[in-house]
């Protein structure tokens, strides 16, 4: 692999940093830096992919930066993890600086955690990090516990932060945005890594237990008794959802032909058989945006894949390039699972609202081509988005009962700052402003779905969503039953809730669902940071 980097970033003129004012430049006076990351999982979740770059970036260029890993496991143990005892859990681990990993649904749930954190250690510099700092600049550089922000891509920037930091490298630490000891914030730009051949692959290690992977929960929806590992090919998607953090993100890069960045497919596959043999691997997860995004890396990968790698996967795909020829050499190559979105079952709402100009006729037959060819169906689909009415709910419903996929999933529209479909539904007022919390993967114990947005009766009023919320569930419950050869177990039954918080005024941390209604047992990291 390249060992040149190849970082963009978008303009050049600043005023010059008044490293006079920054609180921590040079403040690490030790030889070795330890660097804790985190990242919030209301899901389940233990891996975290930009952490492992990151944690890969420093291993190889930093020898004298100890990395550490210390999740927020709210499942595995509400009380060990709630804000006040984590707080004392990173206080424990002596580090000098702490990185979080956001989603920006995380960002409300979070901040009690960062307060305890500057409680107990004030002389200790936090950074936010993830589509939070990188769509929510402001937002996020005014909370009072923050130092710094990654706006872009993070490898090199949270280098030259530990550079920053042990004092080796005068000026900012670039691509980063710090908050000055006056308040005022000294902003970079952000970083865009165009060659991903410039950087290692990520590192696994970093998320081993004492016992290795056995009580790491890494999959989503992989058969259980074998070790599913996430990863990925590549960066960037081509398309513009309306819904969706990447279309900011797209919209924001410098130079477009190096978004959709790719791995050489035989530096994949060789990096794949080194994950197999090294920790015995059974199943490979795809974690890419889209996995599609370059089909001619596609064809050579699955090629390279078959004859080297021989274990089965999933993928995240496009209805539009899921014709027959592509469903059978995926199956050959062993693809035991495609996870699609249909989003909405309304030709016209899905277009016009969510950015998805497929179809109704491409994903029934985009479904029929993965059943011809062996390949089990997952759909996702949205519900409660802006605007959308009952009878779209409806025709989602509808559309998902003629495919029958073999795992049918549905979500809650989350609203996502500086996303269109965000933009819109501020103009039209439909913002919650006093909505903190949005448990978009809590379990319903009394199965009651509530909107996201402000109700619009005339459109979807609150009865009627949570009505066809649990049509939704009773035809999950009787459909979902995606399974595997060697494991015929089918997976239990699923549902979503969307909680109000206690309180308006303060986010708390959300209590772990029950087991037995939880759709977490099966979606465990769904959603990642």
């Amino acid at each position: 692999m390249n060992s040149k980097a190849d970082v963009i970033a978008v303009g050049n003129d600043r005023p010059v940093y008044p490293q006079e004012k920054s609180r921590w430049f040079g403040s690490v006076k030790k030889k070795t830096l330890r660097l804790a990351f985190s990242f919030y999982s209301p899901d389940g979740n233990e891996i975290a992919m930009p952490i492992a770059s990151m944690s890969a970036y420093l291993k190889r260029e930093f020898p004298n930066v100890e990395v550490l890993l210390e999740p927020v496991l709210i499942l595995r143990d509400a009380e060990k993890y709630s804000p006040e005892n984590y707080a004392r859990m990173i206080q424990d681990l002596d580090a000098d600086v702490i990185a979080f990993s956001i989603m920006s649904p995380h960002w409300y749930p979070m901040e009690p955690y960062f307060a305890e954190i500057k409680k107990l250690m004030p002389d200790m510099p936090l950074v936010i990090g993830g589509y939070q700092a990188m769509l929510s600049q402001e937002q996020t550089i005014e909370s009072p516990d923050v130092d710094y922000i990654c706006v872009g891509d993070g490898e090199h920037a949270i280098g030259n932060l530990v550079q920053h930091l042990l004092g080796t490298k005068h000026g900012p630490a670039d691509g980063m945005w710090e908050k000055l000891i006056d308040g005022s914030v000294y902003e970079t730009e952000a970083h865009q890594i165009g060659d991903l051949a410039s950087l290692p692959f990520p590192d696994y290690d970093v998320f081993e237990k004492e016992d290795g992977f056995k009580d790491v929960n890494s999959s989503i929806f992989g058969p259980k008794g074998k070790l599913v590992l996430p990863v990925m090919t590549g960066r960037g998607c081509p398309y513009r959802c309306t819904y969706c953090c990447n279309t900011p993100i797209l919209e924001g890069w410098k130079t477009k032909k190096t978004f959709l960045r790719k791995y050489d497919p035989q530096d994949m596959v060789d990096e794949l058989i080194r994950l197999r043999d090294k920790y015995g691997v059974g199943y490979f997860e795809f974690w890419d945006e889209l996995f599609l995004s370059n089909l001619k890396f596609v064809r050579a990968f699955f090629e390279l894949y078959k004859e080297q790698v021989h274990l089965p996967f999933s993928i995240n795909s496009r209805v539009e390039v899921m014709n027959e020829a592509f469903c059978k050499t995926a199956a050959e190559a062993g693809c035991h699972t495609i996870w699609f979105g249909i989003e909405s079952g309304d030709e016209e709402f899905r277009a016009k609202m969510l950015g998805r100009k497929m179809t109704n006729k491409q994903v029934i037959e985009a479904a029929a081509n993965c059943k011809k060819a062996g390949i089990n169906r997952l759909t996702f689909n949205i519900v409660g988005a802006p605007l959308e009415t009952a009878e779209n709910m409806r025709k989602t419903l509808e559309l998902n009962k003629a495919i029958a996929p073999e795992h049918f999933f549905f979500f809650p529209y989350i609203p996502l700052r500086g996303t269109p479909l965000y933009n819109i539904a501020k103009e039209e007022g439909l913002l919650l402003t006093s909505k903190r919390e949005l448990h978009y993967l809590s379990a319903a114990n009394d199965q009651q779905f509530i909107l996201n947005m402000k109700e619009q009766p005339e459109k979807l009023s609150q009865e009627v969503y949570n009505e066809i919320c649990m049509e939704m569930l009773a035809f999950q419950q009787a459909n979902n039953r995606l399974s595997y050869d060697d494991e015929p177990a089918t997976v239990e039954d699923k549902s979503f809730s969307f909680v109000e918080p206690e309180s308006e005024t303060k986010a708390e941390a959300p209590l772990p669902p029950a087991a037995s209604n939880s759709l977490l047992d099966g979606v465990k990291n769904l959603f990642r940071s």
